[in-house]
């Protein structure tokens, strides 16, 4: 057989089954998720349940890529590093069990569970990003969180609190690690004040309802 008839073959071995030796294994990818512990809180627990649905977030955290931004309208990822879940589930897994823990409402639920409640939390991811400024790495971290009273009919009784959560944290590096533990910090921050809000906003709420009777 001539050369000319056996190089279609050589060339698919090479470039499609990986018959070519590459000098080295592949790279695999690590993952990351964001750890803390429950904040505490205190107050007196409101005769309400809340469910905390599914959160969203704007386009460019919508996927598990861990997003950094090194410099003005420049934006890159980890290559080989990535958060387990998306930002907007994280954010709304970690709430959820944050509003349980606390003590504070007669019921908690998240979006896993089928049950209803009065009051409905929902929330956007708005900021997710490991950002550099002033020559300092930043984890910067928004949130908006609405809140809902479903027992209400028209959409503008329904909306009881609407509010936008920021926090940022210095970084020592800039790294996954690093990311990922300034991430935390920043949640365990938001989730303590979100929990804090909510919980006085549903007890003006049903305070508001008692002084009518």
């Amino acid at each position: 057989m001539s050369f000319t008839r056996l190089a279609p073959t050589i060339f698919l071995c090479l470039f499609l089954t990986g018959c070519f030796p590459t000098g080295g294994a592949l790279r695999s990818t690590e993952f990351y998720t964001l750890e803390y512990a429950p904040p505490a809180q205190n107050g007196a627990q409101v005769d309400a349940s809340v469910k905390v649905d599914r959160f969203s977030a704007v386009r460019l955290y919508d996927g598990t890529a861990m997003v950094y931004r090194p410099e003005s309208y420049h934006v890159a990822s980890y290559d080989y590093h990535r958060w387990r879940a998306t930002p907007a589930d994280m954010a709304s897994d970690y709430l959820a069990r944050d509003f349980e823990d606390s003590h504070l409402f007669r019921a908690v639920f998240s979006y896993h569970q089928p049950e209803a409640a009065r009051f409905a939390i929902s929330g956007t991811v708005e900021e997710f990003v490991e950002v550099k400024e002033g020559g300092t790495w930043k984890a910067r971290l928004g949130v908006r969180i609405t809140l809902l009273d479903k027992s209400r009919q028209a959409l503008p009784e329904q909306v009881v609190m609407q509010k936008v959560y920021r926090v940022s944290k210095d970084l020592g590096e800039e790294s996954p690690e690093a990311f990922a533990a300034g991430m935390s910090a920043d949640l365990a921050e938001a989730s303590a004040q979100v929990v804090s809000d909510v919980r006085s906003a549903i007890g003006r709420r049903l305070t508001g309802e008692d002084s009518w009777h």
